[in-house]
């Protein structure tokens, strides 16, 4: 009997958000692809076109496996549907087995300066999003009995941080949303829905608010680096593809509804 492996060959993955090199997108799709998936990767705007081909076209050429690149804004339902027709279409499938909802995002602002446009656009990426996609892949993406969805959060949804309100609330939002989408789809479909919920990984997004503008450490990640139980540094893409990877694979079967902090142990108070 020969070792077991986490193989993914034969499934097909669509992971949003994904366009960005050195971003958590990317290392998932990379995670996925090198254990045997086909992947979609997902971009928005058409500065990030070049991006996301790129992206595609690194991990066909180092790994062997199909890709294709979609394009839409995620917190519009119409356009939900269009990317996970789209991922069919060039993957040349007629389903899809993991979801990696991993696009979001979210600012920095205090209470008073928080807008009506910040509101909507937050919950937009990170709470309507994953309601959108999700129903698409179940639906038009005909997901299987075996079928994995991976909701990417963040451990801000547990930590009451100052200055994150909005984006925090979205994504406790998306981390109620998994627990009852586990239930609801697990007992009619056999699909498991879990959260990965990264701590503090350096990417074109985050280094802002992680480091000083002459790269030292801001005070921000000495907090967070003091607060982990593991090895004393930030987190980094690799870290959140290879959990998200364990998620995705038939080991994961009887692991669903779960919030798994990837953050060297730094766990919340809410």
């Amino acid at each position: 009997m020969g070792a077991d492996t986490l193989s993914l060959a034969g499934k097909f993955a669509l992971v949003t958000g994904s366009s960005k090199e050195h971003g958590i997108g990317a290392a998932i799709a990379r995670g996925l692809a090198r254990n045997g998936a086909s992947v979609a990767i997902h971009y928005v705007s058409e500065s990030s076109k070049i991006s996301a081909e790129g992206v595609a076209a690194n991990i066909t050429k180092e790994f062997g496996t199909k890709t294709t690149v979609v394009r839409g804004a995620i917190e519009e339902a119409g356009t939900a549907k269009t990317i996970v027709e789209d991922t069919l279409k060039g993957l040349n499938t007629d389903h899809i087995d993991i979801l990696v909802n991993n696009a979001g995002g979210g600012d920095s602002k205090p209470l008073m300066d928080i807008t009506p446009e910040q509101l909507q656009h937050e919950f937009g990426l990170n709470v309507y999003g994953t309601i959108y996609l999700t129903q698409a892949v179940v639906g038009i993406g005909k997901m299987p009995q075996g079928g994995r969805i991976v909701n990417v959060s963040s451990i801000a949804s547990k930590l009451g941080l100052d200055g994150v309100t909005v984006y925090s609330a979205a994504k406790a939002a998306q981390d109620s949303i998994t627990a009852s989408l586990a239930g609801e789809l697990g007992k009619s479909r056999g699909i498991t829905v879990n959260s990965v919920a990264p701590g503090p990984v350096p990417t074109e997004t985050s280094k802002p608010f992680l480091e000083k503008p002459d790269g030292s450490p801001s005070e921000m990640q000495a907090a967070m680096i003091a607060m982990t139980r593991a090895a004393a540094r930030v987190g980094t893409t690799e870290d959140i593809a290879d959990a998200v990877l364990l998620l995705a694979s038939e080991k994961s079967r009887w692991i669903t509804a779960q919030w798994i902090s990837v953050s060297g142990g730094i766990t919340g108070t809410m």
